[in-house]
């Protein structure tokens, strides 16, 4: 049984700090979070120990459909024990691999975490290794367990002197209001476009990328995701995606 307290309306506390978007130099607080959700394939990870203290770790995230970071845990690890204790979470995405971390944009999320099963574990676990194909032999594990984060609240740093934002976490997320056929349709439709010769490359240079063995790896009403080796990228789409024919649509305007 679940222990864990429940979220508190604010779930990060300002503490007195005011929020003046004005005073810091301006950027694009909202997209830049959405960028960093869908382009950071690893997040620093802390949960809560039974001692009171917090507990980090690294693992690896791919955003859902709607937006929520999915994960995996093994059950021996001490985080997937916390989390069973305490749902509570925090996931902080950023540059880790750049020589000044505090120079890029960078995301916390705070939230809930919930252990996936049935239908939603099998589609997260094809979404998981659609990013990372090497991950089939840990999620082979027979204690190997996928979570959903819901997120309670963010934020958003875009660097130095970019700090101030009133972005929210239902802002953050994707509407999956009527996009019933597009998600049902999702694992045919990677099939279908990475089979597709040198069509995940184009799609990678229109979201700005450079050559690789780029592969589609997730869709969702609002555009798609695409990787190679390490290298994410996210190409937002211009309007929304409900059906598999509003994708090939949105596919044959970007090829025009």
């Amino acid at each position: 049984m679940s222990l864990s307290p429940p979220i508190l309306p604010q779930a990060i506390t300002p503490r007195g700090i005011e929020i003046d978007v004005t005073a810091g130099a301006p950027f694009e607080a909202l997209r830049v979070a959405r960028d960093l959700l869908h382009q950071t394939g690893v997040s620093a990870m802390s949960t809560t120990d039974p001692g009171g203290f917090p507990y980090g770790t690294i693992t690896n995230i791919v955003p859902g459909p709607d937006g929520c970071p999915i994960f995996f845990a093994a059950w021996l690890t001490l985080h997937a024990r916390n989390l069973a204790e305490d749902a509570r979470i925090a996931l902080t995405l950023a540059a880790f691999g750049r020589a000044d971390v505090l120079t890029r944009p960078r995301l916390t999320l705070v939230g809930r975490a919930s252990r996936l099963s049935g239908a939603p574990a099998l589609a997260a676990r094809r979404r998981y290794l659609a990013r990372f194909p090497k991950a089939k032999l840990y999620l082979s594990l027979p204690d190997a367990i996928l979570y959903r984060m819901e997120i309670a609240d963010l934020q958003i740093n875009g660097g130095p002197g970019r700090n101030a934002s009133r972005v929210t976490a239902a802002a953050l997320g994707v509407d999956l209001a009527g996009a019933e056929p597009l998600l049902a349709a999702e694992e045919a439709i990677l099939d279908r476009l990475n089979a597709a010769r040198g069509l995940p490359a184009r799609l990678a240079a229109a979201a700005g990328g450079g050559a690789g063995r780029w592969r589609v790896t997730g869709i969702d009403p609002e555009g798609l995701d695409l990787a190679a080796g390490d290298l994410l990228l996210r190409l937002w789409s211009d309007r929304r995606l409900l059906s598999p024919a509003d994708l090939d649509a949105w596919l044959a305007r970007l090829a025009d």
